[in-house]
């Protein structure tokens, strides 16, 4: 029961982080115009936030253990409120050089913290809960995808009553009361854990504990497991790509995806946040349903991602398919590639960390955990920075329907690369059947 408050606790951060990190979508852009920021500039400011969530993932990584790990999810989330204050100061100046610093510092700073939280977070999961890592990774992707789902529309809603600062304001304040309580509750449960299981030892040669941390730290020294060593790996390489790719597509329609339902649709700024939660609510859905049922992952991933390539096609769609823009179409595709990117994005840690513990032995394994979990959501960071900058550039050069078209030849590489995965598993299985077959002979 303490482990599962726990895990209430953490979605609930998940919740707030994911929230803080959306409702600027919908309203910001049209905010930004008034200071000329449009075009790429607008693309390096929504880019800017996962390059600080990406250094900050690297980092926490490669520092992550039990005994920090209370600590960096709350100082996640105190980093990222300091981010969210830094926008009510864009409405004291008129100033365009000071309006474009602190957008791209705000966005920054929430960047930074919200992977200082996230981190720890999916790298607890498969420690925590070993038994049941999908249906709990599927738990916390819902409270993420519901986060993205509701930032823009409570965005646009706080945005209709208090003005541009109220939505920020809001959400930094309920970030830092949850790194207090994050601080005080899982914290306090710590520390209780580690006086109840402390005993006074006279001599060190007598504490077995010592003497077996004395060599598990030998171990690790000889071992020395790095990043280095982990994307080598090709189940590795090929799913951190799927996860790039996912990460880009999404976030590629951050900044102009507003701008091109207020102009090829007429949708009014206020009710922008209704149509792009088309994403997020499909997502959401997929992510229940893949907290239900046990599935073959490599399987999951690549079927998952025939869908998605599917549905970016029809994102725009392109005037090559000679389909007239409408707004069902475009919803009904975001919707279409929310469902099925949810068991690619859900089911590629739990995939890496599988083949890790296979490859490592189990002494390394708490380290392979959370190496993999710094990989993964520095992964998710770049490819949340490089959409924005991508989608920022090519609306200089394509319209909005060729861009589509353009991701969806990238999907369809990412995809192919993956395949080898499904041989690997299956030669595996094959060679599992015979072993079984013959240990019953």
């Amino acid at each position: 029961m303490k482990l599962l408050s726990e895990f209430a606790l953490l979605n609930l951060g998940n919740l707030i982080c994911c929230l803080g990190l959306s409702l600027i979508a919908p309203f910001y852009p049209t905010y930004a115009q008034k200071f000329d920021v449009t075009g790429s500039l607008l693309g390096l400011i929504f880019g800017i936030n996962p390059i600080g969530g990406m250094l900050s993932s690297l980092i926490v990584g490669k520092i992550l253990n039990n005994n920090n790990q209370t600590n960096l999810l709350s100082l996640g989330m105190l980093i990222q409120s300091i981010g969210l204050f830094c926008y009510p100061l864009l409405t004291l100046t008129t100033d365009r050089t000071i309006f474009i610093t602190i957008s791209l510092l705000g966005r920054f700073i929430s960047g930074f913290g919200s992977q200082t939280f996230l981190t720890p977070l999916y790298a607890a999961i498969p420690q925590k809960y070993p038994e049941s890592v999908d249906q709990k990774m599927a738990i916390a992707e819902f409270f993420s995808s519901f986060g993205f789902l509701c930032g823009p529309v409570i965005g646009s809603l706080l945005y209709t009553l208090g003005g541009f600062s109220f939505p920020f304001i809001l959400f930094a304040s309920c970030s830092v009361i949850i790194a207090i309580i994050l601080k005080l509750n899982i914290g306090k449960s710590g520390q209780k854990t580690i006086v109840q299981n402390s005993e006074p030892i006279l001599n060190e040669q007598y504490n077995i504990n010592y003497q077996s941390e004395s060599i598990l730290q030998n171990e690790l020294v000889e071992t020395s497991i790095g990043y280095t060593q982990l994307i080598k790996l090709f189940p590795v390489i090929s799913s951190l790509l799927i996860m790039l790719a996912l990460c880009i597509t999404f976030t590629f329609y951050s900044p102009i995806s507003s701008l091109y339902f207020e102009e090829q649709f007429s949708v009014p700024p206020e009710n922008v946040g209704y149509y792009m939660a088309a994403t997020p609510l499909a997502y959401s859905i997929g992510a229940l349903i893949i907290s239900r049922i046990s599935i073959n992952k490599p399987r999951a991933i690549f079927s998952g991602m025939i869908f998605v390539t599917i549905s970016q096609f029809f994102m725009g769609p392109d005037p090559i398919m000679n389909i007239d823009p409408r707004v069902y179409i475009t919803v009904s595709a975001q919707f279409s590639y929310g469902l099925f990117s949810a068991p690619p994005y859900i089911l590629v840690l739990p995939y890496i960390t599988e083949k890790l513990e296979q490859k490592f032995k189990k002494s390394d394994h708490e380290k392979c955990i959370s190496l993999a979990s710094g990989l993964f959501n520095a992964v998710i960071s770049a490819g949340e920075c490089l959409g924005p900058i991508i989608s920022g550039g090519m609306a200089e050069f394509f319209t909005f329907q060729r861009a589509c078209s353009f991701l969806g030849l990238y999907l369809v590489l990412t995809t192919l690369l993956f395949f080898p995965n499904l041989l690997i598993s299956k030669k595996k299985y094959q060679k599992a059947q015979v072993k079984s077959y013959q240990e019953n002979l």
